[in-house]
């Protein structure tokens, strides 16, 4: 598997007390950044519905009142959770997908990036694919959104395919992929998600090249 670096910027670190001489644009970031990674750490315990803005606002150290500077509100708060993971995968994995020839290659980039950063923040996987899936009919549609446009790599392999590949069999693998990386990180299994990435490809390309295609992404060789 190819390695995924991830950035380590201490982003979720709080700011040193008084006067610190800090541009107000960073200091708005890192309280944003420390409100996302919070309230993914916060809803892993008890879930969105049991999650309230002052624990929130404590668990990431930030004010109550600072938090409804930069958001409207606990919802508020997960969307654009959710945008700033499915973002920090897309900019991680971008450049080296940038550089793919095919839908596979991409995939693969793609899968090892996001899953190296889900194993190693288990909260992020748990935010990103399963509150938000179950959370408010808003968190829903924005999960819909942001899986149509990982949609178009499935389309890309639907038009190099010599196969008829109906709309409901990419509807399918979409979910069936979203499925599989939650059940992994809600088991309490996130160090393993790494793992899922062979045999999820193998899944597409059985999908869309046949059982050959399959195996050599279970050994390795393709």
């Amino acid at each position: 598997m190819g390695s995924a670096r991830h950035d380590s910027d201490g982003r979720g670190e709080k700011l040193p007390r008084g006067s610190h001489g800090l541009p107000p644009e960073f200091i708005a970031y890192s309280q944003r950044e420390r409100l996302f990674a919070g309230m993914a750490r916060v809803m892993a315990r008890q879930g969105y519905a049991a999650t309230t803005v002052d624990q929130i606002a404590s668990e990431s150290g930030v004010s109550r009142k600072a938090l409804y500077t930069h958001f409207s509100g606990k919802e508020d708060v997960l969307l654009q959770a959710h945008r700033a993971v499915v973002e920090r995968i897309v900019t991680g994995a971008g450049p080296a997908i940038a550089e793919q020839d095919d839908w596979r290659s991409s995939l693969r980039v793609l899968f090892d990036w996001g899953l190296e950063l889900f194993a190693r923040e288990p909260a992020l996987a748990n935010l990103a694919l399963i509150e938000v899936a179950a959370a408010t009919p808003a968190s829903r549609a924005l999960q819909r959104e942001m899986l149509e446009k990982l949609r178009a790599l499935f389309e890309q392999a639907r038009a190099d395919s010599d196969r008829p590949i109906p709309d409901i069999a990419i509807d399918g693998m979409l979910g069936g992929m979203v499925y599989a990386i939650a059940k992994t990180a809600e088991n309490g299994e996130a160090a393993r998600l790494p793992e899922l990435r062979p045999q999820l490809m193998a899944w597409f390309a059985l999908v869309f090249d046949g059982p050959r295609a399959a195996r050599r992404e279970l050994t390795g060789d393709a």
